[in-house]
């Protein structure tokens, strides 16, 4: 088996998780978002834009959202994310992940594995 073919079978893997628990319809944003945040946990947003490439700073807010509890249509979540604000400063929020967060995220690095 090839690597290129063994690499499509462990991206299938991982997206079937990710359908599965989160959504038959989750974007490649979300699911990027979703590993940067992992990958950075407790980084500001605006931290966090900088590590993401082709996001706009409305287009991760509104991501960052409808990760968390409560979705920017306001209604029920999958609940990976929370933010919270930064006690040194008022005005910033902290991304980091959930309990379940962590486990998805630990279960998609595996897949990936």
């Amino acid at each position: 088996m090839s690597d290129s073919t063994e690499n499509l079978r462990r991206l299938d893997r991982a997206l079937r998780l990710l359908r599965a628990r989160v959504a038959p319809d989750i974007t490649v944003q979300r699911v990027l978002i979703l590993m940067a945040v992992g990958a950075n946990e407790g980084l500001s947003q605006k931290a966090l834009l900088e590590t993401l490439d082709a996001t706009s700073i409305t287009a991760l807010s509104r991501n960052l959202a409808d990760l968390s509890a409560f979705t920017s249509r306001k209604c029920a979540g999958p609940g990976l994310i929370e933010l919270k604000t930064d006690p040194m400063n008022l005005r910033e929020r902290r991304v980091h992940l959930t309990r379940k967060g962590r486990r998805l995220v630990r279960d998609l690095q595996a897949a990936l594995d």
